[in-house]
């Protein structure tokens, strides 16, 4: 299932939850209203940056936020995330993985990862959804939010 799907409704119900808006979260976010409407809409997910904001703001799991799981974990105490660069290095490490074979796992393009690599660009959000799947760890794992 992709991101897009669970995500809109996961991001109402957590506004719902704590008496925001759309307004309210867009300042949050230093994005345009419109930015909010799109991503309640289904037309759009945050950048890697906005995502890590609505973390923070909800507090909550990366998985629940993105409906890969039902529940958000209680009582976690969440990390600071370190550049994506320096923790995409580090799981390469840990879980031995080349380029070429996380590659076949996701399809994406070497230029991709040099990119990741070399903190040119960040993944996009539903990214984060095939590397958690290709190394077998939670996205907050992914990260850097958990250990």
């Amino acid at each position: 299932m992709s991101v897009l799907a669970k995500f809109p409704e996961r991001l109402k119900e957590l506004i719902s939850e704590r008496n925001m808006n759309a307004s309210s979260l867009a300042r949050s976010l230093n994005v345009q209203p419109s930015t909010i409407t799109r991503y309640l809409k289904g037309s759009c997910l945050p950048t890697y940056t906005s995502f890590l904001r609505l973390l923070e703001i909800f507090n909550c799991s990366a998985d629940f936020l993105l409906g890969l799981i039902d529940f958000s974990p209680d009582n976690v105490k969440y990390l600071s995330v370190p550049p994506f660069y320096k923790r995409f290095q580090a799981l390469m490490n840990e879980y031995g993985m080349t380029q070429y074979a996380l590659h076949r796992k996701t399809n994406f393009s070497y230029d991709n990862f040099n990119k990741w690599l070399k903190n040119r660009t960040r993944p996009y959000v539903d990214n984060l959804e095939k590397l958690a799947q290709a190394f077998d760890c939670s996205i907050d794992y992914l990260i850097g939010r958990v250990q």
